[in-house]
């Protein structure tokens, strides 16, 4: 008896819980992620320090709060719905978290980090999740007729981002001096940096945009010629050769997807011809800044690469931590030049840094399940030209972003991982099947607290 009372005051607590929630005034998430996305285009400018280990700061930016936003109308949009999906990249990703986590903490042991260091560490980990939350909201509160308002948003951001910095190249020489002139940001004179306020970040968010808007060009979308040729400008104006060599690389995707496009190709030649004239002057802008020759930046990289290769090695099965590279750094007495670095060029050699051969697994995991749920939109000849694009192009950007997080660490930047997170889960929507008064598409429930979790196979 005592135990059936117990079951049904749960059951009733539960209820109630439901009822006051359903009482709150309805927000739809599809407002706030847009909202959020053309919020995205503040970028660096929103940025306030919060806290510092070392020579490291931790700064709020005004974009985690838009996130936290999200993941806000996601919850009360979980609650009324009381259904929560959980997918396979999106399982891969909490498993990944978890390792990190216990990484951090088996590394802090290992390398004498302090309680204050250890929660420094775990706080990146936290935005990274928190980050990876708008892909859970995505796929459980949009529907297949939010996909094109959704790319409309942040295409719209990365436009407006790259006209900007169009502008500042410019107008506004020593952008990021003239914003925060006291924060130590590297000289980058007439390159474009926009918002971010670094060349190479700003050229992999505008090197997305542009891969999504080919292929989408390529798959036969209509898409109007002046958006490619405003983010290719950008991109050639922000001088990064791993910007660019990303690229090219999203490029030969979408070539051996596609095969030759003839709208792309006459695109492609109209911005050659057209650009002809202002070669030199491109050329001895490069020459400037030393953007011709292997130059002490890709010394610098290469030195940065062969520690995280000694590292890993040291520590190949869980590796050393989330974000506690620069605290090993000091452990394996190199010098920081006055700056702890806590980010590695490597891109995934970065991932196993951290996380070891158990979370690059995990993260591959990741970005193969997406990479085969793209495949198999594009494959699919009953598909909308644009649906085929958007796949093509999430694919094109999201192995681009990996040719270019070798150089700079763009997997972990904020804004990039938001953008990826984004178009993943547009390819997740694109491929739910739409019920009648819900996306919920048929999986096996994996737990239940309150709401039925369903992990989709596919």
């Amino acid at each position: 008896m005592t135990t059936l009372a117990a079951d049904g005051l749960r059951v009733a607590q539960g209820r109630s819980a439901r009822a006051y929630v359903s009482a709150w005034p309805a927000i739809r998430p599809v407002l706030v992620f847009r909202s959020a996305l053309l919020l995205l285009v503040i970028g660096n400018l929103g940025r306030v320090p919060i806290g510092s280990a070392g020579a490291k700061d931790a700064p709020l930016l005004f974009n985690d709060l838009l996130v936290l936003a999200v993941l806000a109308a996601g919850l009360l949009a979980g609650i009324r719905a009381r259904t929560w999906r959980i997918d396979a990249p999106a399982l891969l990703a909490i498993v990944f978290g978890a390792v990190g986590a216990v990484s951090a903490i088996l590394g802090a042991s290992r390398f004498g980090l302090t309680g204050i260091q250890l929660v420094f560490s775990l706080a990146y980990l936290a935005r990274w999740l928190a980050y990876f939350g708008i892909y859970l909201v995505a796929i459980n509160t949009l529907r297949a007729a939010d996909v094109p308002s959704i790319w409309r948003a942040l295409e719209s951001t990365i436009l407006a981002f790259a006209a900007f910095g169009i502008l500042q190249s410019i107008f506004l020489p020593g952008f990021a001096q003239l914003i925060y002139p006291d924060m130590g940001w590297d000289e980058q004179g007439r390159r474009l940096v926009s918002t971010l306020l670094d060349p190479n970040f700003a050229g992999g968010l505008v090197m997305i945009g542009l891969l999504v808007e080919l292929a989408r060009m390529a798959a036969g979308a209509e898409v109007p010629p002046w958006k490619p040729a405003v983010l290719a400008i950008a991109l050639l104006l922000t001088l990064s050769r791993s910007s660019v060599l990303a690229f090219v690389v999203g490029c030969l995707l979408i070539l051996a997807v596609r095969g030759p496009s003839r709208r792309v190709l006459r695109l492609a030649g109209g911005f050659v011809v057209l650009s002809l004239p202002f070669a030199p002057l491109l050329l001895g802008f490069a020459r400037n800044y030393n953007k011709l020759i292997f130059d002490a930046s890709a010394l610098g990289r290469l030195e940065s690469w062969l520690r995280g290769v000694t590292v890993f090695a040291d520590n190949p099965v869980l590796g050393v931590g989330f974000n506690t590279y620069g605290f090993v750094q000091r452990a394996y007495g190199w010098d920081f030049g006055g700056m702890a670095r806590f980010g590695l060029d490597g891109g995934l050699l970065f991932i196993a840094v951290m996380t070891g051969l158990v979370g690059l697994a995990l993260y591959l995991g990741v970005v193969g399940t997406v990479l085969a749920r793209c495949r198999r939109i594009w494959r699919d000849r009953a598909r909308s030209a644009e649906d085929r694009g958007l796949a093509i192009g999430v694919a094109a950007a999201t192995v681009a972003t990996l040719a270019h997080s070798v150089f700079v660490n763009s997997l972990l930047f904020p804004f990039i991982m938001e953008v990826l997170w984004v178009l993943w889960a547009l390819t997740f929507v694109l491929r739910a099947p739409e019920r009648e008064g819900g996306t919920a598409p048929p999986g096996p429930v994996v737990a239940s607290f309150g709401f039925a979790f369903r992990a989709p196979l596919r």
